[in-house]
């Protein structure tokens, strides 16, 4: 069997990779993705390295349409996955959030995410995370979560579990709400979306509710330190990352509603499938 790292990746293998070597749709689809996860998780180190250069230092913020704020930091580290991206995989399409899409349609599509929780990253809180993906047909197949500031790195590959820093990442065993640790993004994106009920259901049903917003509240949830993330707003390079990590460590990934549990629709619960279905209940029952 090949050596593994410390952090729970194969260990290089004495060919160098050449770029465009991965073009090749029918080699991809045939190879272990396990090495495509090595190559993705090299890519992150110079965009990290990026990230935690600007950490608690001075910059500007900016607003985008959207009234987020963006700085040097997420622009330059999506900057480097790009090109990383391009120079490995120029077949592959990208879904960024700070410079938009390049072949979105094609059949292999990575997304990025720089800087989710900027908020946090602005403020000097360690809470914020970098993260990728890898889509086959709009499926995440490897996704890779990194908390710079806290030196944790967690990643899966379909079919091959979830990890983080070499240890495996399973979801909590808690059955009930009642009792449970629930983590919630902001309670602004529940007014926005109004969903409020659903917010003070939680905090009235389970035994503790906690503002960890972004992927690390949903990486919490897929290492089972809390039982159930409770997201109301996020995009396609936020959830597909997560989606692919919590299904590894054994647990689901579903949207408010519905039965698609699509990471472009926007919602999101995360963790073991019982109280999964469980907060979807209580959502279903107010929309009756």
């Amino acid at each position: 069997m090949p050596a593994r790292l410390s952090d729970g990746s194969l260990a290089p293998r004495r060919v160098a990779l050449s770029p465009g070597s991965f073009l090749n749709p029918k080699v991809i689809s045939a190879m272990n993705l396990l090495e495509v996860k090595d190559v993705a998780l090299s890519m992150m180190k110079p965009a990290k390295a990026e990230v935690l250069k600007w950490y608690r230092g001075e910059f500007s913020v900016d607003l985008k349409e959207d009234l987020s704020p963006v700085t040097i930091a997420d622009r330059r580290a999506e900057e480097i996955l790009r090109k990383k991206i391009s120079k490995y995989f120029p077949d592959h399409g990208i879904i960024g959030e700070e410079f938009g899409n390049h072949n979105p349609d094609a059949e292999w599509v990575w997304t990025i995410d720089p800087v989710d929780g900027t908020r946090s990253f602005v403020r000097g809180l360690p809470l914020f995370a970098s993260m990728i993906a890898l889509l086959h047909k709009g499926e995440p197949v490897l996704g890779i979560i990194e908390l710079p500031a806290m030196g944790e790195t967690a990643w899966a590959v379909k079919g091959k579990g979830a990890f983080a820093n070499g240890q495996p990442l399973k979801v909590s065993s808690q059955s009930r709400l009642k009792g449970a640790f629930v983590a919630v993004a902001d309670h602004y994106c529940f007014r926005s979306e109004k969903c409020s009920f659903l917010y003070n259901r939680l905090n009235k049903e389970a035994g503790i509710v906690r503002t960890y917003p972004d992927a690390f509240g949903h990486l919490m949830a897929i290492r089972g330190v809390v039982d159930v993330m409770v997201d109301p707003l996020a995009k396609i390079w936020d959830y597909a990352p997560c989606k692919i990590l919590v299904q590894e460590a054994g647990g689901r990934f579903a949207n408010f509603a519905g039965r698609r549990a699509s990471i472009e629709e926007g919602t999101a619960v995360v963790g073991n499938s019982k109280l999964v279905q469980q907060v979807r209940k209580i959502f279903a029952e107010n929309r009756k």
